[in-house]
C-alpha cells in the first residue's frame, strides 16, 4: 500500500468482501476516508502498559505529541518545529509501531526537508530509544564505519540499549 491507488484497490476489495460475506451496508468513504481507524499503543506508555489499541480522541494523541515534542526540545539544543496534520501523526504511527518490532526496521524514502529524520528522531525519543547516526566527514572511511558500526554493536548487543540507528545520504 504505497500510493493512494493501492490504498484504494484495498479499500474496495474489503468492501466488496464486507458486503459479500458480512452483509455489511458500509461504503468505502465510511471506512477509509470520513472515520480513519488509527491504532497505536503510545498513549499507554507513560503508564507502563503497552496495549495496541485505538486511538479514539486524536486530540489526545495530538497533545501527547506536542508535549513529547517539547520535551525533544528541551532536552537536545537542535529543536525541531512540527505541526501535527493527520499524514505526520500517522507516520509517526507508523514509524513507532515498525521500531517496536523485534527488529524492526524502516527505509523511508522522499524528498529532501520532507520530514523523515525529524519524525524517526521523534519516534525514538517516544520510544525512550536511543538515538545513533553516523556523522559523515571528508575523511570518513571504511575504517571509520567498521568503528561507529563496533559502537553500535556494543550499545545493543553488549549494554543492551534499545537503539535506533538513523542512516541518511547527505
Amino acid at each position: 500500500l504505497i500510493n493512494d491507488e493501492d490504498r484504494e484497490w484495498f479499500g474496495k476489495l474489503l468492501e466488496e468482501l464486507l458486503v459479500r460475506n458480512f452483509k455489511s451496508k458500509w461504503t468505502y468513504d465510511e471506512f477509509f476516508v470520513n472515520n480513519k481507524v488509527y491504532f497505536s499503543d503510545l498513549l499507554k506508555i507513560e503508564v507502563g502498559t503497552r496495549d495496541y489499541e485505538e486511538i479514539k480522541n486524536m486530540s489526545a494523541l495530538q497533545k501527547f505529541l506536542e508535549n513529547k515534542l517539547f520535551d525533544y526540545n528541551m532536552e537536545f539544543t537542535n529543536r525541531m518545529n512540527l505541526v501535527f496534520f493527520d499524514d505526520c501523526i500517522e507516520h509517526i504511527l507508523r514509524i513507532s509501531r515498525v521500531l517496536r518490532q523485534p527488529r524492526g526496521n524502516a527505509m523511508l524514502i522522499g524528498v529532501g526537508g520532507s520530514g523523515k529524520q525529524s519524525l524517526s528522531k521523534l519516534a525514538a525519543f517516544i520510544l525512550e530509544y536511543s538515538l545513533f547516526q553516523i556523522e559523515i566527514t571528508k575523511n570518513y572511511d571504511t575504517n571509520a564505519f567498521k568503528e561507529d558500526i563496533k559502537k553500535l554493536m556494543r550499545l545493543t548487543g553488549v549494554d543492551g540499549e534499545q537503539v535506533t540507528f538513523l542512516f541518511t545520504d547527505t
